[in-house]
């Protein structure tokens, strides 16, 4: 940031940086920093699911194997999903950065 306050500060007068578009929020739509924070929490949900059954197993308080097995593979496949998502969204920026102005 120190950089480009340095740039900003250098320029010659009467020019101005250019201005941030302002964020037009839809009330209905979250926005795109909540769904995925969502995501990312409820994986997290799923992943302490899975311990904590598998804690009950261990210490005898849960005797279906089922039931941990069922949220140990939910938690899994909740993972995988985030980690697609997080692919497709750093190829979405590559080629972002790809492109010329």
């Amino acid at each position: 940031m120190n950089e480009i306050h340095k740039r900003i500060t250098g320029l010659p007068d009467g020019l101005k940086p250019a201005e941030q578009p302002h964020k037009k929020q839809d009330a209905d739509r979250p926005a795109f920093s909540e769904v995925i924070g969502e995501l990312v929490n409820d994986v997290d949900k799923l992943h302490k699911n899975a311990e904590s059954t598998t804690e009950k197993l261990v210490t005898g308080e849960l005797e279906d194997v089922h039931q941990v097995v069922m949220a140990m593979e939910e938690a899994q496949t909740s993972f995988k999903l985030l980690m697609e998502v997080r692919n497709k969204m750093i190829e979405a920026y590559k080629e972002i950065m790809k492109t010329s102005v």
